[in-house]
């Protein structure tokens, strides 16, 4: 029979999943568990008691399209098991820690997957993408903007320096 595996920085991973008054880093290595942890923390996020968070109150963000779309992934499939209760121990873990009925973990990660197309989880990008066109005329931006591949974005870069470096260095 298989010993359950304790890690020499489980406390780090509770902590990092559960600690709710200030930012928490995480830095580790490829294949260390980083978007394990993170999964774990948005579903502690939904289920903590008191004043469990909407799905659409979190912001999850990552740098590469791949990070995105394996942390969505993981966390509709751990949502998914919980509102359908076949993940007996993760239910469990949730009604001990919160004092939550099955009943609780199963509706909040119900209206969780219902809500799941709003949530921002993605890449920096998108996120700002996001945030300006919820605010182009503040941000100076077209409110019909559209992303592209970082293209027109050095096109740009490259126009907006020459001006203030001009403004800034004056035309010599």
């Amino acid at each position: 029979m298989n010993e359950p595996v304790t890690l020499s920085d489980s406390q780090d991973r509770f902590l990092a999943q559960t600690t709710w008054d200030r930012n928490v880093v995480v830095i580790a290595g490829a294949g260390t568990g980083k978007t394990t942890i993170l999964v774990s923390r948005m579903l502690n996020l939904l289920m903590r008691e008191p004043q469990p968070l909407a799905i659409t109150e979190i912001v999850a963000l990552t740098f590469t399209n791949k990070a995105a779309t394996e942390m969505k992934q993981r966390l509709r499939r751990e949502l998914t098991k919980l509102a359908e209760q076949t993940d007996e121990p993760l239910c469990a873990l949730f009604c001990a820690r919160y004092q939550l009925s099955i009943g609780q973990v199963k509706e909040r990660a119900e209206v969780a997957l219902a809500q799941f197309e709003k949530a921002q989880i993605g890449t920096l990008h998108s996120f700002a993408a996001h945030l300006l066109r919820l605010h182009p005329l503040e941000s100076g931006v077209d409110p019909s903007f559209q992303e592209d591949d970082g293209t027109r974005f050095n096109e740009l870069f490259d126009s907006r320096w020459r001006v203030w470096l001009a403004e800034e260095l004056g035309n010599e």
